[in-house]
């Protein structure tokens, strides 16, 4: 029995699509990996963003702040993260992170995988790591594919309800 081949990505690699005036890179895919047991993207997004609250009913969400400040929400809890800030977000919890005044990266682990594929497949394929420009991403086109991820939207992005 052969050993499973190791993926290696130089920094700003893999495929990149925008969604939601972000840019996901999926560094990992679902596919890659033995009984799609893990997945990983890397988020760039701009100052004001974050998803809506939801919640994932399939698969645990790990997040680590490369770059930038976050405000992560996670059933009652509630924190802002800088650069090297850690968080494990587990299934069936409502979740959402905002980010604050600039731009912020993130590693992004699901367990299992699958849930990069929604970001796929409800995203605009892009040339490179980088911002969309402004008004090029079509508002809503997520919404079609979370339901066939299991993914429950329950609230407004944290930028609504700021503290």
């Amino acid at each position: 029995m052969s050993a499973p081949a190791p993926i290696l990505h130089p920094p700003h690699s893999g495929d990149h699509v925008f969604g939601m005036r972000a840019c996901v890179t999926v560094k990992l895919p679902a596919d890659a990996v033995e009984a799609r047991r893990a997945s990983a993207i890397e988020i760039l997004a701009p100052a004001e963003f974050g998803p809506p609250l939801h919640i994932h009913h399939s698969e645990d969400e790990i997040i680590q702040v490369l770059e930038g400040r976050l405000r992560v929400v996670c059933g009652d809890h509630d924190q802002l993260m800088e650069a090297g800030g850690f968080a494990f977000l587990p299934r069936g919890v409502p979740h959402a992170f905002w980010v604050e005044d600039e731009p912020a990266r993130m590693l992004v682990i699901f367990t299992p995988g699958g849930v990069e594929s929604m970001f796929v497949d409800a995203g605009q394929p892009a040339d490179a790591q980088r911002l969309p420009e402004p008004g090029t991403v079509a508002a809503g086109a997520m919404d079609q594919h979370e339901r066939r991820h299991n993914v429950e939207m329950v609230g407004p992005p944290l930028g609504s309800t700021r503290p």
